[in-house]
């Protein structure tokens, strides 16, 4: 098999077109929700990988958290049991995704993300996650099925050094540009603070204001340097083209995926 042929059938194993859901399991799925209300009690979802559709058939409960062990291995112990159960049964024991319960379409936050992630990176591509919300049920709409693109996978958010040192450095030039802009407030705020002063003395005087009287009134100070905040400036811009050029397409999804968490 050739390269080109082993691309499309690559993409033709993690083509997602439709997504069979048995009514049963909706069924399921709300019953073991209203269940174990006002806690959100996940599950998981079973069913078969066929070609570009994947069929639930069936789900079951994970365990509420007062009675889970916080060791995670006894919960992945609790699954494979269930699977196992099933399988005796000749039940579908296949794993399709799982299923979460929600308040208000409430689930675009990093912990859904990241447990959606797993299960297409370590069981299926095609894993997909159902939402039950109970009040967007109620009003007759049904959340049904959340797949994460190919493009998301390629997704770098991990901690990278040189990235940290770049956002670093342009801390550093951030605060110091700022303390350069205060020096022109206060800078000005003192030119400002003289002549008011010399205005209001020959107010009271009842004299006119001489603008070249002024003008030799003011005491000379030294201005903040302009080049100093050039150089910063230019600083940050620099910074910001490197964040741009080693990262640009990963911090653009970055802020879609933290402004949907609002």
């Amino acid at each position: 098999m050739d390269i080109d042929e082993q691309i499309i059938q690559d993409y033709t194993n993690s083509k997602l077109d439709v997504v069979q859901i048995d009514g049963l399991v909706v069924l399921k799925i709300i019953k073991q929700c209203k269940e174990y209300l006002p806690e959100l009690v996940p599950g998981q979802l079973l069913g078969l990988d066929i070609g570009t559709s994947l069929e639930v058939s069936n789900c079951f409960p994970f365990p509420p958290r007062d009675q889970e062990d916080e060791n995670s291995e006894s919960i992945a112990e609790y699954q494979l049991e269930m699977m196992r159960l099933l399988r005796e049964v000749n039940i579908d024991s296949n794993t399709v995704g799982w299923y979460t319960p929600t308040y208000l379409n409430s689930f675009f936050n990093e912990s859904v993300i990241e447990t959606q992630y797993n299960y297409q990176a370590t069981i299926n591509q095609k894993c997909v996650v159902i939402v039950y919300d109970p009040i967007k049920t109620s009003q007759g709409t049904l959340s049904l099925k959340y797949n994460l693109s190919s493009s998301f996978d390629r997704l770098n958010i991990s901690n990278n050094i040189y990235l940290e040192k770049v956002v670093e450095g342009m801390t550093d030039s951030l605060e110091s540009l700022n303390q350069e802009l205060n020096k022109v407030y206060t800078y000005q705020r003192n030119i400002q603070t003289q002549k008011t002063n010399y205005i209001q003395q020959k107010f009271l005087e009842g004299q006119k204001v001489d603008e070249d009287e002024l003008a030799s009134m003011i005491k000379p100070l030294n201005p903040p340097s302009k080049l100093t905040s050039l150089l910063l400036t230019n600083q940050i811009n620099n910074y910001t083209d490197q964040i741009h050029s080693f990262s640009g397409n990963s911090l653009t999804k970055l802020s879609l995926l933290k402004e949907l968490q609002k």
